[in-house]
């Protein structure tokens, strides 16, 4: 019983106390310019990373076609033989 008195007493204090006001505005404003910018910076990113995803896929484009030739331990034998002319 006595916390729930001492609860009661409580909110009677608060009940009485004022609301403190705050502005906080500006600080928003510089948030929202500030991920503007960032947002700017992110294109040469996204740009940069494109590139790069083309790049690999021609290497692995082209490596898949080497692996095939490789697979087969009897195409390193023979591939210089089928150069080579006989008649």
């Amino acid at each position: 019983m006595d916390t729930l008195r001492a609860i009661e007493k409580l909110a009677k204090q608060s009940q009485g106390e004022q609301v403190p006001s705050f502005d906080v505005t500006a600080k928003v404003l510089q948030q929202i310019s500030a991920e503007e910018s960032q947002s700017a910076g992110l294109v040469a990113f996204e740009l940069f990373a494109s590139i790069s995803a083309v790049a690999a896929s021609v290497v692995g484009y082209f490596s898949v076609g080497a692996l095939r030739s490789v697979t087969s331990p009897l195409m390193q034998f023979l591939t210089p033989l089928q150069e080579v002319r006989i008649w």
